[in-house]
């Protein structure tokens, strides 16, 4: 779905929130992104205002302003706050207006990825506490991707799911009691994060597709989008950067082995939804990314079958038959 950036639906969309939020002294300028929200940057003429975000978005207004509290709770680390939400009509149909501050310095410093764990770590801390209210009717769910037809050749993202994801799944049913369940932000890839405020520090955006789900979900979305480099037809998995991540995050908040064991079950799905969305909105760069991916997570069972993304700590002891992710043989 398009987002709908015209003149008319910012002017619409500040007169139904004027009797809450004054725009008075504020400059908007469209702002392009991947989202389905359209997106204005509201800058201060005289400069003596924050900017502000102004976002059009078809998430109703109750959950956008549930999602408001949340977020406007979580003061250990730097988000946007809530100014006024509200509804406007648009050709489309309704969208919920929702003003807030703007933040962040630009994009977010990748070089530190052991900063960025650590923030991590405190968002999910934040978003925990006992005020934040009832999520859990925002599940995690996942779609099938496409089959693929019988007369072409099976793409490597489809191998590496029929591979892994088949017994992942059952997996992570089987462990659902043992992972620790809150509301997190649901959607972390590298655009939704950016440099905070403070020097060295993060924030992060977009809090749209929050729900209730294992924390370790948001570092599996990190890892799957963001720690992967693509070469040709290839791609090339950033390991020493993947452990300073877990690491700076282990340093705030520890993290048990079946969580990891999470992470790379929900990486190898992550992996799929990215091929889904290719198939889906005819996008051949999510296609090209999710073959890549794929072609890497086949090659992985013969390097690393228990510990594919590296991510295990050194344990004195065998792991348990719960605590390994073990592909089968190409022949199993």
């Amino acid at each position: 779905m398009a987002a709908d950036r015209s003149e008319t639906s910012l002017t619409d969309a500040l007169t139904r929130v004027s009797g809450v939020w004054s725009a008075s002294g504020y400059r908007f300028e469209p702002v392009a992104g991947g989202t389905m929200a359209a997106v204005w940057r509201g800058v201060s003429v005289s400069g003596r205002s924050p900017d502000v975000a102004l976002r059009l978005t078809p998430k109703p207004a109750a959950l956008i302003s549930r999602i408001a509290e949340l977020v406007d709770g979580a003061v250990e680390v730097e988000c946007p706050r809530t100014l006024a939400v509200g509804t406007v009509e648009t050709e489309a149909g309704p969208r919920t207006v929702h003003v807030c501050t703007w933040i962040g310095k630009g994009g977010a410093d990748r070089s530190d990825p052991y900063g960025l764990g650590r923030d991590l770590a405190r968002l999910h801390a934040a978003l925990d506490r006992p005020d934040a209210g009832d999520f859990t009717d925002r599940r995690l769910t996942f779609e099938r991707g496409p089959i693929p037809s019988s007369d072409q050749d099976l793409p490597p993202w489809y191998v590496a799911r029929h591979l892994w994801r088949d017994r992942i799944l059952p997996r992570l049913a089987q462990n659902q009691a043992t992972l620790r369940h809150q509301p997190i932000h649901g959607d972390l890839h590298w655009d939704n994060v950016v440099a905070g405020g403070s020097g060295g520090s993060f924030g992060f955006i977009d809090f749209d597709k929050v729900m209730h789900a294992p924390p370790v979900f948001d570092l599996a979305k990190l890892l799957a989008t963001g720690f992967f480099v693509y070469q040709g037809d290839g791609a090339r998995y950033q390991q020493a950067r993947a452990t300073d991540l877990l690491a700076g995050y282990r340093s705030i908040r520890p993290l048990t082995q079946i969580e990891i064991t999470a992470i790379e079950g929900f990486a190898v799905i992550l992996n799929e939804e990215t091929a889904r969305l290719g198939h889906a909105f005819d996008n051949p760069h999510y296609r090209h990314r999710a073959n890549a991916v794929g072609a890497w997570w086949k090659n992985r069972r013969r390097q690393r079958p228990a510990d594919p993304l590296g991510l295990r700590e050194p344990t004195s002891r065998a792991p348990d038959a719960d605590e390994q992710l073990r592909l089968p043989r190409a022949d199993g």
